[in-house]
């Protein structure tokens, strides 16, 4: 699919060799299909920079056992399954990296040490975790190094900190997380929080309204020029059809099976937006929320996430000096 193709008026007088078009992805959640339609994003939507936003990284292992028969063990779609060595078992370890999952092959002895201790568990997962991004920065190095493409990742609160060290080891992927990036040519200055307000889950990059309101302001404050920034801040505006969820009831379950939305953003987001005015804000957290908004000069963006179907959604955005020429939201 192709989409605003460069040879051509945009109706607006623009000459589009002057503009520059940004992809932008969100909440992949170690999506191994949704990474690799995302390395062909650039290409496929004839996109200048390609960002790869907050929550990159997979919530859980999934132990496949080593039996003293020489065959491996694995609980996977609510089945039971014993398969050797080949071709269906590895077609099952894809369709767990497909779904942001980590297959993790341990013997018997392991699996009874993972179940008995936390702590090796959660070390295990880290290890798989930092091992499957490094593997992305890597392909995405090898695919794209010629390919003239700004590429960016970013993190979000769902993600450890063990990953941090793994983004900035790239020497191609930029990893600009808590500092003014300049995109397009320089011609953009992008503020990158990965933080967002307080949730449910106790995720580890949140924190209180106040706080992020402090972090926000702190990073704004070295922007040179707002009438040409870009906020590229995880957590969406609160009430602004960016941020609806289900409603939850004791903390966690949801209210009438997640038929009743209300907003769940935040605050000092949207209050950062309407007092500095960026041209563009980029922001994901809320999967089932893909909408666009303008807050008053501000183009806000959140292209959802359906990462558990092997689908990438994203947004493209098409920048002149000043203005916002075009958005478009895309599915693939």
């Amino acid at each position: 699919m192709r989409l605003l193709g460069r040879d051509k008026s945009n109706g607006r007088g623009s000459d589009r060799s002057q503009l520059v078009r940004i992809f932008f992805c969100t909440d992949l959640h170690g999506s191994d299909v949704c990474f690799r339609k995302f390395l062909h994003a650039g290409q496929v939507y004839e996109a200048d920079v390609v960002i790869m936003g907050g929550d990159c990284t997979g919530k859980m292992v999934i132990p496949v056992v080593e039996t003293d028969r020489g065959e491996f063990e694995i609980e996977w779609v609510g089945a039971s399954h014993t398969l050797g060595e080949g071709e269906e078992l590895a077609d099952i370890e894809r369709q767990i990296a497909n779904a942001g999952l980590y297959p993790v092959r341990v013997s018997e002895q392991r699996m009874e040490q993972l179940a008995a201790d936390p702590d090796l568990l959660k070390s295990t997962f880290h290890e798989a975790m930092c091992s499957r991004l490094q593997g992305w920065l890597d392909l995405a190095e090898e695919r794209l190094a010629d390919s003239g493409l700004e590429v960016i990742f970013t993190p979000g609160n769902d993600d450890e900190f063990d990953i941090d060290p793994v983004l900035e080891g790239s020497k191609f992927v930029s990893t600009p997380e808590g500092r003014i990036e300049r995109i397009g040519d320089g011609r953009f200055e992008m503020l990158n929080l990965a933080w967002s307000n307080t949730t449910p889950w106790d995720t580890p990059r949140e924190c209180t309204e106040e706080t992020l309101a402090e972090k926000i302001a702190a990073l704004a404050e070295r922007i040179e020029s707002m009438e040409n920034a870009i906020f590229n801040i995880h957590v969406p505006p609160y009430g602004t059809g960016l941020d609806n969820a289900p409603e939850l009831a004791n903390g966690q379950s949801m209210k009438r099976g997640g038929a009743v939305s209300v907003p769940v953003g935040s605050y000092a987001v949207r209050d950062a937006i309407l007092s500095y005015q960026p041209l563009l804000s980029l922001h994901g957290h809320i999967h089932e929320s893909r909408a666009i908004q303008e807050l008053d000069r501000t183009v806000s963006v959140n292209p959802g996430s359906a990462y558990s179907d092997w689908t990438l959604q994203g947004v493209l955005v098409d920048l002149e000096e000043g203005k916002v020429a075009r958005y478009v939201p895309v599915t693939g």
